[in-house]
């Protein structure tokens, strides 16, 4: 989607957050929790994880996926040189990787790990694990996630997808700072019992993530 000169960063914003929640729902809820501007970081980074993500839907052909890709490849390094394409997604990644709350580094690894997957035409190579790496870093640069919460990540977007699961991983407990880039994640246990519970389950489970810190 493009955006015209005259919208401000605001209404950029505002635009990226109801998208997000159109498409995103459980992690736009977690964001809710975040202060103002992290909640604007995790938003900015979700609107452009699901512009990857929906590559998959939106083309069969390699090679016009591949296309695709690599625009925002170019995207992201005409960013550093100062080049912003006329795109609302674009521009808000501009926005943050100037204030060092996104990297261009690691976006271009959701890039190529998102490629490999549609490559692979096998969904559970998608960043997930990845995805949450990034998004706990806006909310604490020195956030390191351990493997089981990657594990987890990756769980909890099988169970998205409605792939059965016998039995979940334990329970991890998350720091405070962290927990509106994570506590999405608590839902497994809920889309386990019910895959399609209701707006109230589904927002007391991100609640209780929130509270307690266990996921």
């Amino acid at each position: 989607m493009t955006s015209p000169a005259s919208d401000s960063l605001k209404e950029i914003h505002m635009r990226l957050d109801e998208r997000v929640r159109a498409m995103d729902e459980p992690r736009w809820l977690a964001s809710r929790y975040a202060a103002e501007a992290d909640r604007t970081a995790l938003i900015v980074l979700y609107a452009f994880y699901y512009e990857l993500a929906r590559v998959r839907v939106a083309v069969t052909d390699q090679t016009m996926g591949q296309i695709r890709f690599q625009w925002w490849r170019d995207a992201l390094n005409e960013i550093e040189q100062g080049q912003l394409r006329e795109h609302d997604v674009v521009q808000a990644l501009a926005d943050q990787i100037a204030g060092a709350r996104l990297e261009a580094p690691t976006l271009t690894a959701l890039i190529e790990r998102h490629e490999a997957a549609f490559l692979e035409q096998d969904r559970s190579l998608e960043p997930e694990d990845l995805l949450i790496s990034v998004a706990a870093r806006c909310l604490d640069p020195a956030a390191t996630l351990e493997k089981p919460l990657a594990d987890i990540a990756l769980e909890w977007a099988a169970l998205r997808r409605s792939e059965a699961r016998t039995h979940l991983l334990p329970r991890q407990k998350i720091a405070a700072r962290i927990r509106p880039a994570l506590a999405h994640l608590r839902l497994r246990h809920l889309w386990q019992q019910d895959p399609n519970p209701s707006a109230l389950k589904t927002r007391l489970s991100v609640l209780m993530a929130m509270l307690t810190g266990r996921i």
